[in-house]
């Protein structure tokens, strides 16, 4: 009876197993590498037997490419199969054979028609690799004895030479993982129930079959990359890239820390010349660095005013578009920038001379147009109506200077030429299918009770076409 319980404690002991491998060919069999005990917290894997049998030829010539097929399941327990199928192809990826996608080898098997001959080879010249890995499960999953369970994952597997029908490798293995065992006292019970529950877990039958892959392609001679055996369309082709890595502005910063005052200096106006940093933010820490960097270069107080005011922060832009317009006293655009910071601070006064400046050096539409809206905010309307006229004499069709040129002519009294700029608004934003354009114009017109001066009917006809630029 103390024989009988030993045993039986010894079957259900959780700290003796060990991995054997063995080679069987026609006149011997051998076992390798080595033994190796192992033992886990949870429960053992039970490392039985992996059996395999290289041909001749495998050694000789290893495998060029492999194809891993979908393994047959037992029984219908089609997720076993997948998952078998799903572990080889990843243990096989890291030896740098060519290994075919999964997704490629289910594709052409899908598309094969099977009525015409054998399906495998019709596959394998499809994907154009000869050697496949074919096989079947042959252990049910897991069993559960209350205070015991097992987890297995086993397979027989096969790489088969498609062109000859000669099987190169084959293996067969049976990966376990037990919990639990016969109970020695009451509180064994418990412990026993919560280990064999525990041990039916995903993870349990995610680690077994990984298990069962990883031992099996071990005993799969030269598995390498092998370049040499490749035809030469099948060649890599290797190409110099940059190699390094997308940065970030605080990235950038970090790794000028250690260089030269020059080059940072160089590294710092190139940055902000490219197009690479389109976010307002990182271009504020990079023209504020080239600030500290050197204080008389007018490109980094410009930068950060304008990356601050597209950042909707006017008031932290006013002092860097000064030093900007101040370094650059002949610069259009400096100018024009501290007089949009004005504008946008609310200090329209203050906005009149740097625009002027900017009217002067270069005169551009857009240097017109808030020169405009800066006299119309002053109330300095006849100016106001100057400038945008001046806009409309290069550009006739500028939607901007028109609505507020009408605006300018209605503020100097010359309600009939306000009312025709007004109606040439909601003209030109219908023409451009730009509804908020046309409303704008609209909703200014009655605003000013102007509409009355239209000709009758008129008023209800671009009212008719607005709505229709809306809903389309």
């Amino acid at each position: 009876m103390r024989l009988a319980l030993l045993m039986i404690v010894c079957i259900f002991s959780t700290g003796c197993v060990t991995t054997r491998y063995v080679e069987r060919s026609s006149d011997h069999t051998k076992q390798k590498p080595d033994s190796v005990a192992t033992n886990d917290s949870i429960g053992n894997v039970y490392h039985g037997v992996v059996v395999f049998e290289s041909s001749e030829e495998l050694k000789a010539n290893p495998l060029s490419c492999l194809a891993v097929f979908p393994i047959t399941a037992k029984g219908g327990d089609t997720d076993s199969a997948v998952s078998i199928r799903n572990s080889l192809h990843a243990n096989l990826a890291p030896s740098g054979i060519r290994l075919l996608p999964l997704q490629k080898i289910d594709a052409a098997i899908k598309a094969t028609n099977t009525s015409n001959g054998d399906l495998i080879s019709t596959v394998a010249k499809v994907i154009g690799c000869d050697t496949i890995m074919v096989g079947e499960v042959i252990d049910d999953p897991s069993s559960f004895y209350g205070m015991y369970s097992v987890v297995r994952a086993g397979a027989n597997i096969r790489i088969v030479k498609v062109s000859t029908d000669d099987t190169l490798w084959r293996g067969n293995h049976t990966a376990v993982l037990r919990a639990g065992g016969l109970p020695l006292g009451f509180l064994d019970v418990a412990m026993n129930v919560f280990s064999a529950v525990r041990n039916l877990t995903k993870d349990q039958s995610s680690r077994v079959t990984n298990d069962l892959a990883r031992r099996l392609i071990l005993t799969i001679p030269g598995l390498a990359y092998q370049a040499e055996v490749l035809s030469a369309e099948e060649q890599p082709i290797l190409t110099a890239v940059d190699v390094r890595p997308p940065q970030t502005a605080y990235g950038l910063l970090s790794g000028l820390e250690s260089s030269p005052p020059e080059e940072v200096k160089q590294r710092l106006v190139g940055e902000l010349k490219s197009n690479r940093w389109n976010n307002p933010k990182d271009r504020v820490l990079i023209a504020e660095a080239l600030i500290r960097a050197d204080d008389q270069q007018p490109l980094g107080y410009y930068e950060a005013a304008l990356a601050r005011l597209r950042l909707s922060e006017p008031i932290m832009a006013l002092s860097h578009a000064e030093r900007a317009a101040t370094l650059e006293t002949e610069n259009a655009d400096s100018q024009f920038l501290l007089g949009r910071v004005q504008l946008a601070i609310n200090k329209p006064q203050d906005s009149i001379t740097p625009l002027l400046k900017a009217v002067a050096l270069d005169g551009k539409e857009i240097h017109l147009n808030a020169l405009g809206t800066a006299y119309n905010q002053l109330g300095d309307y006849p100016k106001a109506a100057v400038s945008f006229a001046k806009v409309l004499t290069k550009d006739t069709d500028n939607s901007y200077a028109i609505l507020h040129g009408a605006i300018a002519q209605a503020g100097t009294g010359a309600n009939i030429e306000a009312v025709r700029m007004l109606r040439r608004s909601m003209i030109v934003g219908i023409a451009r299918s730009d509804s908020s354009a046309a409303t704008r114009a609209l909703n200014i017109l009655r605003a000013m009770d102007l509409a009355k001066l239209l000709p009758d009917g008129e008023l209800e006809v671009l009212e008719s076409k607005i709505k229709m630029i809306k809903v389309s």
